[in-house]
């Protein structure tokens, strides 16, 4: 399945802002978690079109792997913080607890110009992370 191609949020950042990216990787337990996880996600990009500080957003998933990378950038980590405990966001929190392995976050950042971001960068930019 090919990564979701790019989709620009609310927060359009002036040349040369630097910003907040969160990458993460969410592997679950069960195949048969995988609808639920795919229904969640549906709801949450919908949450993200809105959301404030949410310059944009994609999803690379791997089905037959129960894995699911997010990529996002944000004006910065107090809007992300606010969408993660806010919303549909944080009622997929709820459900979905138990249902993960051991998810992964990496924190970087990435200036305008960078803008859309690569999952080759992302991917980078998680080796490079302690």
């Amino acid at each position: 399945m090919p990564a979701l191609p790019w989709s620009a949020g609310v927060y359009e950042p002036a040349d040369g802002i630097q910003l907040h990216v969160l990458t993460t990787c969410l592997p679950l337990t069960r195949y048969r978690d995988i609808p639920r996880f795919l229904r969640w996600t549906a709801k949450i990009r919908t949450q993200l079109k809105s959301t404030p500080g949410c310059a944009g957003y994609t999803l690379d998933a791997k089905p037959f792997t129960k894995t699911f990378w997010t990529l996002s950038a944000w004006s910065d980590k107090e809007a992300m913080e606010a969408f993660v405990h806010s919303g549909v966001h944080a009622k997929m929190l709820q459900d979905m607890a138990g249902r993960l392995g051991n998810p992964y976050f990496a924190d970087s950042t990435a200036t305008s110009a960078e803008l859309p971001l690569s999952w080759a960068d992302a991917r980078a930019r998680i080796k490079r992370s302690p």
